[in-house]
């Protein structure tokens, strides 16, 4: 028997860039299945921090259920607004006080033993516009689910 037998019973680890659904403007609850970091551009550019989740419930959306959507946030000229995208995930994620997300926390939770997979957040989602350039972006607030 061949070693790659079964091969076509597989989901894709990883998508490519063209398949991603990014999260939309909606009303969510989210299972996480993957965060991650890097850099973009093959890591000469940008750090970003990614998240993957499948959708549980969602309202106003364009996604339904059982469907893989991803966040992501780069770390651009305004470092703040990055550490705080970031902050505010793993605080939901983890049911956490911002005090208690430090940089070795944020580090396990991208690294390779996945903690927060399984772990279910809301996600409030809307469009806004830059008043500088006039250029249009998702904005993502995470709640973590009451017990």
């Amino acid at each position: 028997m061949s070693s790659y037998s079964g091969i076509q019973e597989v989901q894709p680890a990883r998508k490519s860039s063209g398949d991603t659904k990014w999260i939309t403007p909606g009303k969510y609850e989210l299972e996480i299945t993957r965060v991650g970091d890097g850099k973009v551009d093959q890591g000469a550019g940008s750090p970003y921090f990614v998240v993957e989740f499948e959708v549980v419930t969602a309202r106003d959306s364009q996604y339904e259920i059982g469907d893989s959507i991803t966040w992501m946030t780069k770390r651009n000229k305004y470092a703040q607004y990055f550490l705080q995208d970031v902050q505010n995930f793993i605080c939901a994620a983890t049911k956490s006080t911002p005090s208690e997300v430090t940089q070795d926390v944020v580090e396990t939770c991208t690294g390779e033993a996945q903690p927060l997979v399984g772990e279910r957040v809301n996600a409030d989602a809307y469009n806004k516009v830059m008043e500088s350039s006039g250029k249009e972006f998702t904005v993502v607030s995470f709640r973590s689910l009451r017990d």
